[in-house]
């Protein structure tokens, strides 16, 4: 089982960026959360907007979820959005994906 928060992001203050990843590796920590990719992104096919990406894995989807919306990101949020611009989702892993379809998650 395993849960995955992803973030696709460009850069809007170079400046500051330096900044982020200390101020989320504590919060990574205590949530278990493992840094599976940190990286400039390059499309191979397709396009994308997008020059960054990080992936936390985490035991599960509903670990995943607790993390991302947790007090603690949620503050780091503000600061986040100033220095970078994108969007983030929760996945679950493989082994999950169909107990969260089934539980209604993806639907609007």
């Amino acid at each position: 089982m395993a849960g995955y928060v992803l973030h696709h992001y460009n850069v809007i203050d170079r400046s500051r960026i330096d900044e982020l990843g200390p101020l989320s590796l504590p919060i990574a920590d205590k949530y278990g959360a493992e840094v599976m990719i940190s990286s400039p992104v390059k499309a191979l096919k397709g396009k994308t907007s997008y020059s960054g990406m990080v992936v936390y894995k985490l035991k599960s989807f509903e670990a995943a979820l607790e993390f991302y919306h947790s007090p603690e990101m949620t503050e780091l949020a503000k600061f986040r959005d100033e220095i970078i611009e994108g969007f983030a989702m929760v996945l679950p892993g493989h082994s999950e994906t169909e107990r969260v379809i089934n539980s209604g998650y993806f639907q609007s």
